[in-house]
């Protein structure tokens, strides 16, 4: 598993034996063996063994939120899971995870379920959205007693449009004949009031009350 071994790893031999009492390795796995060499003699191979994780001292991202629509599920699915001070996941923690907007800049509000329970230490949040157009969100999961993780930024864009709303609206009075200021406004939005930057139709302004 890529596990680097730390401690002292050389020593001198007394009366013919090299006692390593620090040695430790950072990555969980099973199946790992321990080689032993000195000049002159044939090495050596351990017996296989296992490295389990340590107790889960904080939640990491496994798998980021990535730029999506307004509204539609985060793809693929968020999963965020419990780690050891070494980063290894935790299987036995079953607690629940949270996901919450950290980095909100479109004001957005997160949709779906944010609260999970872990399973074999790994918490996935299939059906989270937002529902406000923004640059730069982050996401961040917590998880009581443990530290929490703050997700890559990510971007929500605008639905497809779906209406026309007055953003600058005509003046509550005006002289006849003279040109309303300041100018009228509408734009083209989706479902959740975002502004479609893409759309390019002709929007036609007539009088409804006359």
């Amino acid at each position: 598993s890529g596990g680097t071994l730390t401690g002292v790893t050389t020593k001198a031999a007394v009366a013919g034996v090299a006692t390593f009492s620090d040695l430790r390795i950072n990555i969980a796995a099973q199946g790992y063996t321990l080689t032993a060499a000195a000049t002159g003699l044939n090495g050596a191979t351990s017996t296989p063994f296992d490295i389990f994780a340590a107790g889960a001292t904080q939640v990491l991202f496994n798998v980021q939120p990535t730029s999506t629509q307004a509204g539609a599920s985060i793809t693929p699915a968020v999963q965020v899971r419990a780690a050891d001070a070494s980063g290894n996941t935790v299987t036995s923690f079953a607690g629940q995870i949270q996901i919450a907007i950290a980095n909100n800049p479109g004001g957005g509000t997160l949709s779906g379920n944010p609260t999970r329970n872990a399973v074999n230490g790994t918490a996935t949040f299939n059906n989270l959205s937002i529902d406000k157009a923004g640059v730069g969100y982050t996401l961040v999961a917590t998880a009581s007693g443990l530290d929490p993780d703050t997700s890559a930024s990510f971007n929500i864009t605008p639905a497809p449009a779906t209406k026309l709303n007055f953003t600058v609206n005509p003046p509550a009075s005006t002289t006849a004949g003279a040109i309303m200021t300041p100018a009228i406004v509408v734009a083209a939005q989706d479902q959740f009031g975002n502004t479609v930057p893409t759309f390019a139709g002709t929007v036609a302004i007539a009088i409804l009350n006359n």
